[in-house]
């Protein structure tokens, strides 16, 4: 039996530059991973076919689920039989903007190549993530990054330290695709790439991100302002929505000032709090992979 734990992850800034021919959207982001994770077990079955167990959360255990998906299509990229047992024991909020299906599918990619003792190469691993979803290639070897392209094109970044977290996890969930199409109506496209990764130094997180689906999410969902307002009066230095939201984050200098926060906290009714870190990019300690636990 194999055992991995899928991070989440937040975006920090998300700036929308251009339209795609295939429907799609010109991104630049950064990515960070997050100690919050998903856990999976996957064992090899003797009777062909795929079983998914789905733990902690109402989702679909069939081909709808894009843990099922991620792993039929590696099984057959890899040349395994798909005769896997499949559980998954979910944390990570579901349609948060916190990457845990996207993370959960790049798991089983590397699982089913550690069961099939044929390792894919790095270019078909990835072109297999990001025909599961543009964020799924990050997931393959998570760690603090740029990226670009519709999320798929990846530059690691060095020197970035560990941050602190307070996440305020809304009551509803938001469409990607809807957020996407509303706040590219409002802007004018092409726009030129902007200097995000600057937003990241060795002391921290340096400016205000700017998230272009911001203004047209929150006009829909004014919690996620009112978050934004609870969490600067409990003392966030900075305060952001995460990717399409609707998760709402605050940065604090270190761990005891995020949980004194956390205890002050008046967040929207019916949101939930979560205290996270995301490792530094020079820790090593991504609690990722094939890995035991």
């Amino acid at each position: 039996m194999l055992r991995l734990r899928a991070p989440a992850k937040l975006n920090l800034g998300l700036r929308i530059l251009a339209h795609r021919p295939d429907g799609y959207h010109e991104i630049e982001t950064l990515f960070l991973p997050l100690r919050l994770f998903d856990r999976i077990e996957v064992e090899r079955e003797p009777a062909p076919g795929l079983r998914l167990e789905v733990l902690d959360a109402e989702l679909p255990t069939d081909g709808r689920n894009l843990a099922w998906r991620a792993a039929e299509l590696a099984c057959r990229a890899s040349g395994l039989e798909p005769a896997l047992s499949i559980r998954l024991q979910k944390s990570i909020p579901i349609a948060a903007g916190l990457g845990g299906g996207s993370s959960d599918a790049a798991a089983l990619i590397l699982a089913v190549e550690e069961l099939s003792a044929r390792p894919l190469d790095p270019d078909t691993r990835r072109a297999l993530a990001l025909e599961l979803g543009a964020d799924v290639p990050f997931f393959l070897d998570p760690r603090p990054a740029l990226a670009r392209g519709v999320g798929e094109r990846l530059e690691p970044l060095a020197g970035v330290p560990e941050l602190w977290w307070l996440l305020v996890l809304l009551p509803f969930p938001v469409s990607t695709a809807e957020s996407y199409r509303a706040a590219a109506s409002e802007l004018t496209l092409p726009q030129e790439g902007s200097s995000i990764a600057s937003l990241l130094g060795p002391s921290g997180v340096t400016s205000s991100p700017l998230n272009d689906l911001e203004t047209a999410v929150a006009r829909r969902h004014p919690e996620i302002g009112a978050a934004r307002r609870a969490l600067e009066r409990a003392g966030a230095r900075v305060t952001g929505m995460s990717g399409s939201g609707p998760t709402v984050y605050g940065w604090f200098p270190d761990r005891a000032a995020t949980e004194r926060a956390a205890g002050l906290l008046e967040p929207p009714r019916g949101a939930r709090t979560m205290v996270v870190s995301s490792p530094a990019s020079d820790s090593g300690d991504w609690g990722w992979g094939v890995a035991k636990w």
